[in-house]
């Protein structure tokens, strides 16, 4: 099972490569990643719900694995670190997923993604109510991912590790941290 939804991912993550997700068809995907339409119809909905579940699913595995190695950060916040490598070194798949040419349905589907590690990563480290939780991830997802952005845009030069201590500083601090102090 792991290994047709690996092959659903990577099929889907190719054809974004090479054209506009919203040309790609669900039998494309099947095509190319050879795999019946009852499979997949098994696993996802549709096309965005194989993005969002199957992105989401990798970044979960990949912070997983960093967490395991590094268990003594004191940040909920530290495994995003991973997030911004990921963007570093993928750049022309982050840039499909948050660049100029993601349609609304990608930058939807990557926002989500975003927000689903945040929960993951801020449940019972914060003190608010359930409603409260929800806006503060909404929030933190489209800050998350702009940087994201940032860290995958060929045309800038914001490393990783300097996106995620913006993020982290900005997250903590907030913005007073960063206006003038009157004398």
């Amino acid at each position: 099972m792991r290994r047709t939804r690996d092959a659903l991912h990577r099929a889907l993550i190719e054809l974004m490569l090479a054209t506009d997700y919203r040309r790609i068809t669900v039998q494309d995907v099947l095509d190319r990643a050879d795999v019946g339409r009852s499979t997949f119809y098994a696993h996802y909905r549709d096309k965005d719900d194989l993005l969002v579940t199957s992105c989401t699913a990798y970044l979960r595995a990949a912070i997983d694995a960093t967490t395991a190695a590094h268990p003594d950060h004191s940040s909920p916040l530290a495994p995003l670190h991973t997030m911004f490598e990921l963007a570093a070194s993928n750049k022309p798949v982050y840039g499909v997923l948050l660049g100029p040419k993601a349609g609304a349905p990608v930058l939807r589907a990557t926002r989500q993604m975003a927000a689903d590690i945040l929960t993951d990563l801020l449940t019972g480290h914060l003190n608010e109510p359930p409603d409260d939780f929800a806006d503060t991830v909404t929030y933190l997802s489209w800050a998350l991912f702009g940087l994201l952005g940032a860290v995958a845009d060929p045309a800038r030069d914001l490393s990783p590790t300097a996106a995620y201590h913006r993020f982290h500083r900005l997250t903590t601090t907030g913005l007073p941290d960063l206006l003038p102090h009157p004398h």
